[in-house]
């Protein structure tokens, strides 16, 4: 029995990737501009003061797959550390620096075709299809139609949509279209019924959107709206055959997802899901499954874990100091995560895209991630530059005796 754990520390890249320019994202490093804003003191308004306090994460080979990466000096982590784990920087083959797109590259199926953007700032969705919508789902009208933070749409429209009942739509520089309703006056499974429908929809007409966003929120106050913790993602399905789905083909494996990751995949691959997003929640089901090691006897078994709120929670809202807790938060959890492991199991702590909170607007950045492999009694060394995340899938195709996988290289550990 071999057991993969995949956990993705949602936008933590490690770097500008050299395609980056064409983003804009010249000049990005989300972990390297975090550990500078704290070195130097800038995040001090949430209590920060000095070094950014990840040992666990430097002695897994961050710090050195950083430095690999980036151009930049790394305030702090001057001297070398004495580490337990192998590393590597990867850059992204996709054409885009999506949540999709990263973990479907991660997973053998990068995105090599366009997404369909809605750049239009206002009345950003087209006439045609939410007519479509309109007469499907019985509603008379929409609110928003734009480019927006989510945050400050439900704060902008929340009291006018709670007396109409016309949902919230936006889009943002990701290929998205996001539904936001109130729980309670719209409610909650209708929203997702709107969604599913709007997936459908899309799916049959020329829009290539990969995902629509089921984003609730409560309150009745302007300013005290606040999104709650059922958001659901309609995906459309990767591609290609990922890892995910060959483990189960090819072996009858098992593939528990924890957190947003079967939304991601549109549920393709995945056997068991663990539907909870907060941080210290996430452990404690990675935990269990760590101590589950008799539960599926004979069985292979990818475990794949995504800590959204580095992204949505911190990233997005440019919050260099959350960010940073977050991230000391994620490396307090690590020693009790890595004392659990078996002999057989395989431990890839990696990324999906940037999203420095230092950097103008709110968007994804063009990033290099990182690529942390720890296994007990493991030799620890540099895995070099990996030319796609692909590699990460032929990694643990190999590891858990599947097919070669069409993208990436395997990685020697």
């Amino acid at each position: 029995m071999k057991r993969v754990f995949v956990l993705v520390l949602d936008s933590l890249g490690i770097g500008y990737s050299k395609d980056s320019v064409k983003f804009g994202d010249y000049g990005s490093n989300t972990l390297g501009h975090i550990i500078e804003c704290c070195y130097k003191n800038f995040a001090n308004s949430y209590g920060r003061n000095g070094v950014l306090k990840i040992p666990n994460l430097v002695k897994l080979g961050i710090i050195n797959a950083l430095k690999k990466s980036s151009k930049n000096k790394i305030f702090g982590f001057n001297k070398e550390s004495k580490i337990i784990g192998s590393y590597a920087y990867s850059k992204e083959i996709s054409t885009s620096k999506d949540t999709s797109s990263g973990h479907w590259e991660m997973m053998g199926s990068p995105v090599l075709f366009k997404w369909t953007y809605f750049k239009s700032l206002k009345n950003s969705f087209p006439l045609d299809l939410l007519n479509k919508i309109q007469k499907k789902f019985l509603i008379n009208g929409f609110l928003g139609n734009c480019h927006a933070s989510g945050t400050d749409i439900i704060n902008i429209y929340g009291k006018e949509h709670i007396k109409y009942n016309y949902p919230i739509i936006y889009t943002s520089s990701d290929s998205v279209f996001q539904i936001a309703c109130h729980e309670k006056s719209f409610g909650l499974e209708r929203l997702y019924d709107l969604c599913l429908l709007v997936r459908k929809i899309l799916n049959k007409s020329k829009y290539k959107v990969t995902r629509v966003i089921a984003r609730p929120f409560l309150n009745d106050q302007k300013n005290q709206f606040y999104r709650t913790r059922n958001r659901k993602d309609f995906s459309i399905s990767p591609n290609e055959e990922t890892v995910l789905e060959k483990l189960v083909k090819e072996k009858k494996g098992e593939v528990i997802s924890i957190g947003k990751i079967s939304d991601i995949f549109n549920n393709k691959g995945i056997t068991k899901q663990v539907n909870v997003y907060e941080l210290e929640k996430i452990f404690e089901a990675l935990y269990k499954e760590l101590k589950n090691y008799s539960e599926y006897r004979k069985k292979n078994i990818i475990v794949f874990a995504n800590f959204v709120d580095f992204d949505s929670y911190w990233g997005h809202r440019r919050d260099v100091s959350g960010y940073a807790k977050e991230l000391e938060l994620f490396d307090i959890k690590i020693p009790k995560f890595l004392s659990l492991m078996k002999k057989n199991d395989l431990l890839i702590i990696t990324s999906d895209h940037g999203c420095d909170p230092t950097w103008k607007g709110t968007d994804h950045t063009r990033e290099h991630v990182p690529i942390l492999i720890y296994k007990k009694n493991l030799i620890p060394k540099y895995l070099g530059y990996r030319k796609t995340f692909s590699d990460i899938s032929q990694t643990i195709s190999n590891y858990l005796g599947l097919s070669k996988m069409k993208f990436g290289k395997k990685i020697i550990f």
